[in-house]
């Protein structure tokens, strides 16, 4: 709808859809500015970084700072856990010389997701060697605490999982 009104976005973030839904929406433009960045470095949504030796990925929408890559101790070495032995991984990791990563929240999960990609449904690159099934998130299913959710990254889908399965995890650290 033509209202005549120009809103600048200069100072409104960016919201990371890349998808145009409907002519004049985010996908069209992606206006804004990820946040806490100038102009010279304000282009992409996710920078890939060497720290200390160890790959991670920054999120300039969310301020994420994510392991890059799946084989590292930032992912459990590329092995599968127990949720509970994943949310011990996430809080004793010492990585890209931080000490505060985590298992992330489902929603922070879903922050990463590509919808315009499929198996893996994320960027690779600057992701690495992400396996196209299910990630722990720490987020415990509100209808069973035995639960918690996972996403699937061949797809973006969210589901449960039993507590005392192995999957696949991605740690991360910061935030809004």
């Amino acid at each position: 709808m033509e209202t005549g009104i120009i809103i600048a976005s200069r100072g409104l973030p960016k919201t990371g859809q890349v998808t145009e839904y409907r002519a004049g929406d985010d996908g069209t433009y992606q206006g804004g500015w990820w946040r806490g960045r100038k102009i010279a470095d304000n282009r992409e949504r996710f920078i890939a970084k060497t720290i200390e030796g160890d790959k991670v990925v920054i999120d300039n929408a969310t301020g994420l700072m994510w392991a890059a890559d799946r084989f590292a101790a930032g992912c459990g070495d590329g092995d599968t856990d127990y949720w509970s032995d994943a949310i011990l991984v996430g809080n004793a990791l010492d990585f890209a010389g931080n000490t505060d990563w985590r298992l992330p929240n489902i929603n922070e999960l879903v922050s990463i997701i590509n919808w315009n990609k499929y198996d893996p449904a994320l960027d690779e690159p600057p992701f690495i060697s992400t396996q196209s099934l299910n990630y722990w998130s720490s987020t415990v299913d509100k209808n069973d605490t035995c639960y918690a959710l996972v996403i699937n990254f061949r797809n973006g889908f969210i589901s449960n999982e039993d507590k005392e399965e192995k999957v696949f995890l991605r740690c991360v650290r910061g935030g809004l």
